[in-house]
C-alpha cells in the first residue's frame, strides 16, 4: 500500500472518530473548524484517554482548577465551581477532562500528616470511598487520621483477576493524600463470589499496586483483603505470602503488612516473617456480651502473640470493626444467621455501647483499629460517632481546608467518576450505590420492596421488611424461600 494511500486512510479513521465524539469539536466554532490534522489528532487523543494518570497528555492547562472564578475561568468559560460541573455535565469534552486531569496533579501527596496512633475506617467499596470523600470534614472532626481501601479487583466477570477503575482509585488516594490523610492501601475483591481465586493469579495485580503505593507516596501497603479467604488454605496462604514478600519489598520501600480474615488470624498459622504490620478483621461485635468479651480476650491475647513470635512486625491492628444494623450487600446472609437463632443486630444505642466497650478494652491494646463505615455498619451520624470522636481526638485531629468542603458540591464526584470510568468500569465496579446482583440487600429478597411490588407481609420499604422479619423471622424467611 502506498505511503499516500495509508496516510488517507489513517485520516479518514481519525475524523471518523471525531465526528463521533463531537463534543470535543464544537462545529460552530470557526477556530475549531479551521484546527490543523495535527490539532484535530489531539482532541482525538484526548477522548481516548482518561483522567488519572501521569501519562495523560492535556490540550488544556488550568491554574487552582478548583477555585474557579471570573479571573480563573473554568471549562467552556465557566466562572464558577457549580457552573463548570453543569458545562462539564452536559459535554464532556476535552477541555472538561483536562479540566479534571489538572485536579488530579494539583494533588499535593505529601501532606499526610504523622502518626502514633493509627485511627482509621475502612472504606470497602467505591460507594463507601465518595461517601467519606464528601464527609473529610466530619472525618477530620472525629479524629480520623487514616483511611483503608485499595483498588477493586474482579474476579468473576473477565478472563483473569482485573483491576476496575485503576484510574479512579489512583484519583481518590491522591485525594485523601492531599487533605492529609494516610492511605492504608488494600487491593480488595468485594463482588458476590469474588473469593474463588487462587492467590497466584493475584501476582502481577499486586505487584503493579505495589510499584503504584511506591509512586502514590502510600504508608501502608497490604497484600491483599482477607487474604486466607481465596482457594488456598490458610497453610498454603501462609506459603503464598512468604514467596510474594521479595517481590513486594523490590517495588515499594513502605510498610508492607498482611490482612487476614478472623480464622485465619485466630488461626496463628500464618507466617508473618519479614512482613512490618498485621491488619487483621476483627469479628462482628452483637448485643451479645459473652460472645464480645470471648473475641476480644482472643484477639488481644493472638496480637501479644505475634509480637512475640514475629520481631519484624512493629503494628498490629484491627480492620472491619464494626456492629450491624442491617441494609448492606451481605444482608442475606446475615439474616440466616439470625433465623437460625443468634442476635446479630444491633440498635443505635446497642452500636455506641459495643464500640465504646472496643475502644476502652482493645483500641489502647493495638496499634490502631479501622472501624467499618459503609452500609449496614455506619457509625457517622449515629449515636456511635460521639464516642469515637471522644477516644480519636485524644491522638490531634487533621486541620480542616477550605478545600475539603469542595467535595460535597453536587454533581463534583459523580462528574469526576463519569470522566474516569469507562462504560465497562462502570458496569462492573463494586458500586452498592446501582449493584443489582447477588445479595444485595434488600431485607433478604431478590428484589426491592416497593408499593408496586411489596414483600413479605405486604411490606413496602427495606426499612418496613427489616422490622417486619426481626418480629416474625421464621414466617418472612419461609415467604422469601417461595418467592426468591
Amino acid at each position: 500500500m502506498g505511503t499516500k494511500k495509508r496516510h488517507l486512510i489513517i485520516f479518514s479513521f481519525l475524523l471518523a472518530i471525531i465526528l463521533l465524539f463531537s463534543g470535543c469539536i464544537d462545529s460552530t466554532n470557526d477556530t475549531n473548524n479551521n484546527q490543523t490534522n495535527s490539532e484535530n489528532y489531539d482532541q482525538v487523543e484526548c477522548v481516548l484517554q482518561k483522567p488519572g494518570s501521569d501519562d495523560y497528555n492535556s490540550i488544556y492547562t488550568y491554574i487552582n482548577p478548583l477555585e474557579i472564578s471570573e479571573d480563573n475561568l473554568g471549562p467552556g468559560g465557566a466562572i464558577t465551581l457549580e457552573s463548570c460541573i453543569e458545562y462539564c455535565s452536559q459535554n464532556l469534552s476535552c477541555e472538561c477532562r483536562d479540566w479534571i486531569q489538572t485536579i488530579y496533579e494539583s494533588f499535593d501527596i505529601s501532606n499526610q500528616v504523622e502518626i502514633e496512633k493509627i485511627n482509621g475506617i475502612w472504606l470497602p467499596t467505591i460507594c463507601t470511598i465518595r461517601n467519606a470523600v464528601r464527609q473529610i470534614p466530619t472525618l477530620k472532626e472525629i479524629g480520623i487520621n487514616t483511611v483503608s481501601f485499595g483498588p477493586d479487583i474482579d474476579t468473576r466477570h473477565l478472563d483473569k483477576p482485573t483491576v476496575i477503575g485503576t484510574n479512579l482509585f489512583r484519583f481518590y488516594i491522591k485525594l485523601f493524600e492531599d487533605a492529609g490523610f494516610n492511605v492504608h492501601l488494600v487491593p480488595n475483591s468485594m463482588h458476590w463470589g469474588n473469593n474463588d481465586v487462587s492467590l497466584y493469579d493475584l501476582n502481577e495485580i499486586l505487584y503493579e499496586w505495589a510499584e503504584e503505593a511506591e509512586s502514590l507516596n502510600t504508608k501502608f501497603y497490604t497484600m491483599f483483603n482477607e487474604v486466607d479467604g481465596m482457594q488456598q488454605s490458610i497453610s498454603e496462604t501462609s506459603l503464598w505470602l512468604q514467596e510474594i514478600l521479595p517481590g513486594a519489598r523490590e517495588r515499594y520501600s513502605g510498610i508492607v503488612g498482611v490482612q487476614p480474615t478472623q480464622n485465619g488470624f485466630e488461626s496463628e498459622i500464618i507466617d508473618y516473617s519479614g512482613f512490618d504490620y498485621v491488619s487483621s478483621f476483627f469479628p462482628l461485635m452483637t448485643p451479645d456480651d459473652s460472645r464480645n468479651t470471648r473475641n476480644m480476650e482472643v484477639f488481644t491475647t493472638v496480637a501479644d502473640n505475634v509480637r512475640e513470635n514475629y520481631p519484624s512486625i512493629k503494628y498490629v491492628m484491627f480492620n472491619d470493626v464494626h456492629t450491624f444494623s442491617g441494609d448492606n450487600w451481605a444482608e442475606t446472609h446475615l439474616m440466616e444467621v439470625y433465623n437460625s437463632g443468634e442476635d446479630i443486630y444491633s440498635t443505635e444505642q446497642e452500636q455506641r455501647d459495643i464500640l465504646e466497650r472496643y475502644l476502652n478494652e482493645v483500641h489502647p491494646y493495638v496499634n490502631g483499629s479501622f472501624f467499618n463505615n459503609y452500609r449496614g455498619f455506619t457509625f457517622t451520624g449515629r449515636l456511635a460517632e460521639q464516642v469515637i470522636k471522644h477516644n480519636y481526638i485524644q491522638d490531634g485531629t487533621i486541620e480542616i481546608s477550605e478545600k475539603d468542603y469542595i467535595w460535597n458540591t453536587s454533581g463534583l464526584l459523580e462528574l469526576i467518576e463519569e470522566a474516569i470510568l469507562d462504560e465497562n468500569e462502570s458496569r462492573l465496579i463494586f458500586d452498592l450505590d446501582t449493584y443489582s446482583g447477588e445479595a444485595v440487600g434488600w431485607a433478604g429478597l431478590c428484589f426491592e420492596p416497593t408499593e408496586q411490588n411489596p414483600g413479605p407481609f405486604d411490606c413496602t420499604s427495606v426499612e418496613g421488611c427489616m422490622d417486619l422479619f426481626k418480629e416474625n423471622p421464621e414466617e418472612y424467611w419461609a415467604w422469601t424461600e417461595d418467592n426468591c
